[in-house]
């Protein structure tokens, strides 16, 4: 692990942590706060294009590097627990993998808890998906990616587009994913404490708010309950310290048992989400770039 994670860690510990565990449940004040250091966060790199997209009523971000030729897309759900918007750090890894990749990658700004609890953003994911398709999109050119809640949003789409009859994309991504809302995992309590950002009783604070007394066992909120034959072959990275360690290690046992491929990478010692973290710890940059290369493996013409 580098100096600089290091450094992010012991940061993140001091401030975010502690204050996720005051005021997680705060829903109102947590976004201000949050909003309020966002304001301060700088400008996507040079040769990326952000082109604001209303599909519907459904807010869309594409996000596209100038190189970018290809009739390829990633169609992106951010993370925050369901509660949460994005954030510059989800449009800076938009713009590095679309450079990497070639691709354009489309971030969904869809509904939040606690206003609109689920299934809201399951029926927003759905959309952007379709809309993509309707956009001249084959499915065999998309790959759904998501980190945290997204990686979890992620997961539940293809369930859905499975459930559906829809086509499955080529492939999907899911960074420190939030597959089991239930809270069950062996890395709840193993890493609560080693954690640096997350913790279970922020976890169940936004879990409540996005569920509201449905059942957490529900596939579409929990895909680690969903029968996982069929899918798409995912690619999960995780850090080995956060509470969300045994979501990624079950759900891809769970998808290689039911017949399928699915790959984790495990990062040692790294925050949640880290790849946010474009430009302040070098391991960001290494993840996305063996996410690009999973994306140009997978978008290859089948023979």
């Amino acid at each position: 692990m580098s100096f600089r994670a290091k450094l992010i860690n012991f940061l993140l510990r001091k401030t975010l942590k502690k204050m996720l565990i005051q005021q997680g449940a705060d829903i109102p004040v947590l976004r201000q706060r949050l909003g309020a250091s966002e304001r301060a966060a700088g400008k996507p790199r040079l040769g990326i294009q952000i082109e604001d997209i209303d599909l519907d009523g459904l807010g869309l971000q594409k996000v596209v590097h100038d190189d970018c030729t290809s009739q390829q897309a990633v169609l992106y759900f951010h993370g925050g627990g369901y509660v949460l918007a994005g954030s510059a750090g989800h449009v800076a890894l938009a713009g590095r993998l679309s450079e990497l990749a070639g691709v354009a990658v489309y971030l969904v700004d869809y509904r939040l808890a606690p206003e609109q609890p689920f299934p809201a953003a399951v029926d927003d994911a759905l959309k952007a998906y379709q809309g993509l398709l309707e956009r001249g999109y084959e499915a065999s050119n998309l790959i759904l990616a998501g980190d945290s809640a997204g990686g979890g949003l992620a997961a539940a789409t293809l369930l859905n587009l499975k459930n559906l009859g829809y086509p499955q994309p080529a492939a999907a991504l899911l960074l420190s994913p939030w597959l089991d809302l239930s809270l069950s995992g062996d890395s709840m309590i193993g890493n609560n404490d080693k954690d640096v950002m997350l913790s279970t009783a922020v976890l169940t604070a936004w879990a409540n708010a996005y569920l509201q007394d449905r059942d957490p066992l529900a596939p579409l909120a929990s895909p680690i309950y969903g029968d996982l034959s069929g899918l798409a072959p995912i690619l999960v990275h995780v850090g080995s310290t956060e509470v969300l360690r045994s979501d990624a290690e079950d759900f891809v046992d769970r998808v290689i048992e039911q017949g399928g491929s699915a790959v984790l990478k495990i990062w040692d010692d790294l925050p949640h989400v880290f790849q946010v973290l474009l430009g302040r710890v070098p391991e960001a940059e290494e993840s996305i770039a063996l996410l690009a290369q999973y994306c140009l493996q997978q978008l290859k013409p089948k023979t």
